[in-house]
This record gives C-alpha cells, structure tokens and sequence, in this order.
C-alpha cells in the first residue's frame, strides 16, 4: 500500500477520564499542539506534525504512564513516521501505544482496536499481508463489539481488510467488505468525504484486479475527483487515486493519457517526501514500465537507473524487493550493445537477492536465471548459457508446472542455445514442447 493513504489523524480525540495533570505541565500546551498536528498531518505536512508530535512525547512522558495522552501521542507519531516512510520508527510506537493502552483499558478497548489497524496498515506497506491479516481481523472484531453498525471506524477496518484480500486475490472475501465500508461511508460521513474517496479507489483495485476495467477506470475517476475537491491537489492520497487511474490508462495502451498524470504523481511526491522516498521510487518503476512498453528503452532505463538508487538506500542493497528493477533493466542492456555487459552484474545480483529470500525452488529464480541464461546466449556464451537455462528449466517446470506459459519462454530459449551448439535433434524437441504448451495455453484459455 502506498504511504499517504488513510493515515488517520485520531489526534483531535482526547478521551475522558484523563489522570491528574502534572502541576508543572501545561495541558492546554498538550492540547493545542495535538490539534496542530493532525491539521499538519490533514495537509501532509508531515514533518511540522512530526515535531509538534515529538515535542508532544516528551510532555505526555512526564504525565506519567497511567495517562491516556501518553499512549495517544505514540500511536499519532506512529501514523507519521508511517507516512514519512520512517517504518521502523513507526513499529516501535505502534508496539509502545499497544502496551501502555492495553495496561491502561486491557485488550478489547476501541484504542487497542485504533492501534492494531494502524499497525497492520504499516505491514501492508510492507506487503507483509501475514503480519497485517489478524490484526485487522482483530481490530475489526473489537469494533463490531463496541461500535453500533455503521460506525466510520467499523468500515475503515472492513475496507483495509478488503484491501488486503484484494492484494492476495481473496476476492470472494475482498469483494462484500469493500461494498459494506461504501455503503456505510455513503452514510456517513457522506458522498463527498474523503472515506469514500478512499472506499471508490479501493473498489476500484477490486476491479481491477477481477478483471472489470471499466468499472475501475469510474471509480479511480470519481475518487480523484473527490480527493482534489477534499484534499487538494498536492496532497499524497490525490496523487495515490491518480495514480491509479493512470495505470488503468497504461494498461490499454494509452499512453498519451498515462504520462502526463504519472509525471504529476512523481512531481507531488517529490515535493510531499522528498527525492529518496519509497513512494518516489515506485513512481519512476512506473514511469520506466511505461516508457519502456512505448518502446522508449534509454528513458526506461533513466527511471529504472534513479529507481533503484532510491531503493537502495530506502530498503538496503539487500533487499529482494530490487531484483524486479535489477532484472528490468538489465533486460533493457541486454539488448544494446554498448550495455549488453553491464547486463550480467545486474541478472546476477537478483537471482542472488531472489534465492535468498524466496529459496532455490522459489519462481522468481526461475525467471531470473532465464533472463541470465539468455543473456550468456546473446553474448555468444553458450555452454553457459545452456548450463543456466537447464537450471531454470528445471525451476519453473517443479514450481509452475509442466504445462506452464514460462517453461515454454525456457524452452525458446534453449532451442537457441542448443542450435548454435549445433545439437539440432534436442532443439528441435524443445521447440515441439514450447509448441504444444502454447497449443495447450490457447486452447484453455478459448475454454474449448
């Protein structure tokens, strides 16, 4: 899930039954700077929420562990730092907030219910569905038992489930929470809230993803149109519902339509985040996907170049989230001469990131070492290109199955290679399996 979406203020909601203030603290000073706050953080102003936020921790610390503003402060400062990026930041407050609410109110209050989601939001960040699915299960049950029917907090929690079953193609599950937040939303706070804007863009990556792109492309419409009026044009949730919507253009060929909105998306985060911002990085993954769909391969590997830089320094060089960018662009070099070496380091470096992550049966290695094999046979390496693409093979056909559209992309690529090692017999029974494999793919796909 991408940063600026849905951070809940919950800032102006100071509960009752506060502990006795510390004479020597000021709790108008608490008050006022809580409220500046969530407007900082309503405009995306994160860093001038972060400030009044930390100032704010060290006041609520004085007041003592048995006072709610305490626990209140971490879980405000946690959805910043979860909107600036700032994820292990953000953990250890949402960790924090969760412990001091559970001594205060034990483990069914609707505060804990408040952290939990946030919390999960945070792993969803992460594609870490794992970590976020039970506690969005758990913070939707807190609130269906305490909140009457209706309640804004009850459909936030059931659109943000609905949004993780989407991203894990659970769509019999996605499909009825996404439709009961909007109708809620409808309700109240209204058509023209910003909680319905988010339920439209939702809605609209159900649709997406299920295949109704026309239904999708409306409702990215409709929720960009409601974030500008609401939010602004400037503010990070318009530029997320944008975003979407030209990605939907992308995916009809329309390029023309895409790329001005894409470059409106990166010029929004850049100026909301900064240059070395996760959100930032994607947004140049999707300008080179498109430019390099056009045809556009320097540019495409422009925006991969300063994509992969970002995330770099964003996640680690480590991180399996940069072999897809590694083997892009490497996929761009491969076919230039004057880049064709550079191409190796880079198909390289992702088999070795994916195979750590993801295990040496994992499919992902397979597609790595099938862009690597076709690399060594493009540079005319070719017992070494026969070595690696065996390997590949022989992945994709235990994780994909025999009959899978990649194991014949192999195969291509091994009757090459065993044509220019002249063993003519092998390639000709390779190209016959990638043959009827292809046959098999259209016949299922015609359902005849």
């Amino acid at each position: 899930m991408t940063v600026g979406k849905e951070v809940r203020s919950n800032i102006a909601a100071l509960m009752l039954g506060l502990a006795v203030v510390n004479p020597c603290v000021s709790q108008d000073s608490w008050k006022n700077a809580e409220d500046s706050a969530a407007t900082a953080s309503r405009s995306a102003k994160y860093a001038d929420a972060e400030k009044l936020l930390l100032s704010n921790l060290n006041i609520a610390h004085k007041l003592g562990t048995n006072d709610p503003r305490l626990p209140r402060t971490m879980l405000d400062l946690a959805e910043v730092y979860r909107a600036e990026g700032k994820y292990s930041d953000a953990l250890a407050n949402y960790e924090q907030a969760l412990q001091t609410y559970t001594k205060l109110y034990g483990g069914e209050a609707t505060e804990i219910s408040d952290t939990l989601n946030g919390e999960a939001e945070l792993f969803k960040s992460l594609n870490d569905y794992a970590h976020a699915e039970p506690l969005l299960l758990r913070a939707l049950a807190i609130r269906q038992k305490h909140l009457p029917p209706g309640n804004r907090d009850i459909a936030q929690s059931q659109n943000d489930l609905g949004e993780l079953y989407t991203a894990t193609n659970a769509f019999d599950k996605a499909g009825p929470l996404l439709k009961d937040a909007l109708a809620s939303r409808q309700k109240d706070p209204g058509p023209e809230s910003t909680d319905f804007a988010h339920s439209l863009q939702a809605l609209g990556t159900f649709y997406s993803r299920t295949g109704n792109s026309k239904d999708a492309e409306d409702s990215y419409r409709r929720a960009v149109s409601l974030f500008g009026k609401t939010l602004g044009g400037e503010h990070p949730d318009y530029a997320n519902a944008l975003e979407s919507l030209a990605l939907c253009y992308e995916a009809r060929h329309d390029f023309a339509s895409a790329e001005p909105l894409l470059q409106r998306v990166l010029d929004i985060r850049t100026q909301v985040f900064g240059p070395e911002h996760r959100d930032v990085a994607s947004s140049l993954d999707n300008l080179a996907a498109m430019k390099r769909a056009e045809g556009n391969s320097d540019e495409a590997a422009a925006f991969y170049e300063r994509a992969i830089k970002i995330w770099e320094k964003v996640l680690g060089p480590d991180d399996p989230y940069l072999a897809p960018d590694l083997n892009n662009l490497g996929a761009i070099y491969e076919v230039r001469k004057d880049k064709a070496a550079q191409a190796e380091p880079l198909f390289i470096r992702a088999a070795a990131l994916d195979e750590k992550a993801l295990g040496a049966q994992s499919p992902e290695l397979g597609s790595d070492l099938n862009n690597l094999g076709l690399l060594y046979f493009l540079l005319r390496r070719y017992p070494e290109a026969q070595t690696i693409l065996e390997r590949a093979l022989n992945i994709r056909t235990k994780a994909m199955g025999a009959d899978d559209p990649s194991v014949a992309e192999t195969l291509d690529n091994y009757t090459l290679v065993l044509t220019a090692l002249h063993r003519e017999p092998e390639a000709r029974q390779a190209a016959l399996r990638a043959k009827a494999i292809r046959r098999q793919t259209a016949t299922s796909q015609s359902g005849h």
